[in-house]
């Protein structure tokens, strides 16, 4: 069987499997995301190990690409999709409504769970490299099942649920400007443990340069293309140059600033959620998203995991996963706190802000092809993620204070987990 075919063959098995684990989680009320990861661990080699079936992933005859290369690059091109729409739907109305305990309860939870992941992985005798990005990792908040609970208990446009959801989004930004300068600087702290003066010099330089031309011409070049692809004859233009443009700004910010391409991607679509546009593009790429390119990014992830190599520090992940949560909680609360937030209240913003997920799993992916973090530490943030997203819910139930009460009409809105 030669490579296309099992590629084929390969791609319909991960989408079957995908969709029939996230049924199963999604019934018991749980997010889509965890049923994909999930059905990627039992196709990695925790189960089935379907990467070691030789007629299914063996490249035959004159093609040189091996199934499994083939899907990394379906699974990147994935969460450069993933990261797009996650720029497009982010609200910024809602951004500039809370932005100041917002931006201060994102600061602290990424300041404080980031020097607790460092600090701890340098006592376990973690390079300087690993060490950071082990912290960076600990950065990311994911609040879709925080936003699922807050409808759940009516309090999703409430002044925490709006904080939350806020902080959420500018930690997501704090956390990629925190991956971008990680991964830019990887290759100093891989060959010295810490960059020089000179390499750092440069390596900052060439990012702020390439960030500065993406955040000064991005805006007028997204907005030029969607007016351009408005007038194109034919069915989905805007989301086809809307994709295009995300597409291009990932290569820029990294091939431009040796920065991750999901800042890239990240940052075009806050762009084309500035355009009348937007709208079109979420319609049009969420059937896309769901279906495709995120079940292969999900599964790849799951796959990469083997469960049998999770023992070994099991008191360093322990000790991880306290200062996963703990660091959103009293980081995110103080934050909060300093702006005028009850105690109560600001216990809430913190629960809220545990939960890691897409941007999480993202990064731990990322410092795993970098060659930043081991196997081991990559298969520990995967169970990080699911552990928190899972504690989430219960303990946000408590957190929140009694004596809130929802605004009018809220309750009734529907949330995708997927």
């Amino acid at each position: 069987m030669n490579t296309s075919l099992q590629i084929l063959l390969c791609v319909a098995v991960v989408i079957v499997a995908a969709k029939f684990a996230g049924n199963l989680t999604a019934r018991i009320g749980l997010p889509l995301v965890l049923g994909e990861l999930l059905a990627g661990v039992v196709l990695g080699p925790t189960v089935l190990n379907i990467w070691a079936i030789p007629w299914l992933t063996q490249a035959t005859g004159p093609d040189t690409a091996s199934v499994a290369t083939i899907f990394k690059i379906l699974a990147d091109l994935g969460v450069v999709v993933l990261m797009f729409i996650a720029g497009v739907e982010t609200d910024l109305t809602m951004m500039r409504r809370t932005v100041a305990p917002a931006f201060w309860a994102a600061t602290g939870g990424v300041l404080l769970p980031m020097a607790g992941g460092y600090f701890l992985s340098r006592s376990y005798g973690f390079t300087v490299a690993e060490a950071i990005f082990i912290g960076t990792i600990l950065t990311a908040t994911s609040v879709t099942i925080t936003a699922q609970s807050l409808i759940n208990l009516g309090q999703l446009k409430s002044k925490i649920g709006s904080t939350i959801l806020g902080a959420a989004v500018i930690d997501d930004v704090l956390g990629l400007i925190v991956l971008s300068v990680v991964i830019a600087l990887a290759p100093l702290m891989a060959h010295t443990g810490l960059a020089s003066w000179s390499g750092l010099s440069i390596t900052l330089g060439r990012m702020v340069v390439c960030l500065a031309v993406i955040g000064l011409l991005g805006p007028i070049f997204a907005n030029w293309a969607m007016k351009y692809a408005a007038r194109l004859h034919g069915n989905h233009t805007e989301v086809a140059v809307a994709l295009a443009v995300a597409l291009f700004l990932a290569f820029l910010a990294q091939w431009g600033g040796g920065m991750a391409a999901i800042t890239g991607s990240y940052l075009a679509g806050l762009f084309i959620a500035m355009t009348p546009e937007r709208e079109k593009v979420v319609v049009d790429l969420h059937p896309l998203l769901n279906s495709f390119f995120g079940p292969l990014f999900f599964v790849s992830i799951g796959m990469e995991v083997n469960a049998r190599n999770l023992g070994g520090r099991v008191a360093f992940f322990a000790l991880i996963l306290t200062i996963a949560i703990l660091g959103k909680i009293v980081g995110s609360g103080l934050g909060a706190y300093w702006t005028g937030f009850t105690r109560r209240e600001s216990i809430a913003v913190g629960v809220g802000m545990i939960p890691r997920g897409e941007v999480g799993l993202i990064t731990a992916s990322l410092g795993l092809a970098a060659g930043l973090v081991t196997r081991q530490v990559y298969t520990q943030a995967v169970a990080l993620v699911l552990l928190t997203t899972l504690i989430t819910p219960a303990v946000l139930r408590y957190a929140f204070p009694k004596a809130s009460e929802p605004l009018d009409g809220e309750g009734i809105t529907t949330l995708s987990v997927a």
